[in-house]
């Protein structure tokens, strides 16, 4: 890919997805324009002592990952493999503009129940170390989002990998999930701008965070 553009064949709905104010476009743009890591990801991300100065190695727009059970791949909006002084690490970079993340878990296992879906739902919840108990009301994206960082992780033998939500709304919809998300996995103290303490799921160090951008 050489401009931002070229993300558009890759998008789930193509030119409908790449519109000015959209998730899709506000992020390949941010990091396009910034060569790198944009400057407020940089900053949240180097507030965590083990995650300073880190350099992006390669980065990969609408990466489809295998959840490791039967059924569809996730798409995390940016996968992005990044080195730095204490080694390499997965990012998977999600991107909003308002949008919320996904149905909650107890909507999407009500819609078309399956065995199929249960079975996926066990498996996250096994590499995530959440409860049977609890999962209803949290969102179904974030649970294979951050699996997907973790599976890259492992798959390149890195042991240590981010969740980053880059939001472009001005109100930061959706953080207040995210946070119940964060507490329920054990990574405390995420908030907007804000990188979680570290939390060990299946051997990979994670952490959560939230960036605060405005849009282009």
């Amino acid at each position: 890919m050489k401009r931002p553009e070229d993300v558009i064949p890759h998008l789930g709905k193509g030119e409908l997805h790449w519109k000015k104010g959209r998730s899709a476009r506000e992020l390949a743009v941010s990091w396009y324009e910034a060569a790198g890591f944009p400057a407020p990801v940089s900053d949240v991300l180097d507030s965590e002592p083990s995650l300073r100065n880190l350099i992006l190695v390669d980065g990969f727009f609408e990466r489809k990952t295998d959840l490791r059970t039967p059924g569809r791949a996730t798409q995390t909006d940016l996968l992005v493999i990044a080195g730095g002084p204490q080694g390499p690490v997965s990012i998977g970079v999600e991107g909003k503009v308002g949008e919320p993340f996904g149905d909650l878990v107890g909507d999407w296992r009500a819609r078309k129940p399956s065995k199929g879906k249960e079975r996926r739902l066990a498996a996250l919840r096994s590499t995530l170390g959440i409860s049977a108990s609890v999962v209803d009301d949290l969102r179904y994206q974030l649970f294979h989002r951050t699996a997907a960082a973790i599976y890259e992780a492992q798959d390149r033998g890195i042991d240590r990998a981010v969740i980053l939500v880059h939001s472009f709304d001005p109100g930061n919809a959706g953080l207040n999930d995210f946070q119940a998300f964060a507490e329920t996995i054990g990574a405390t103290g995420a908030a907007a701008n804000r990188i979680s303490r570290p939390v060990v799921l299946e051997r990979i160090t994670t952490y959560l965070a939230w960036v605060s951008n405005t849009p282009s």
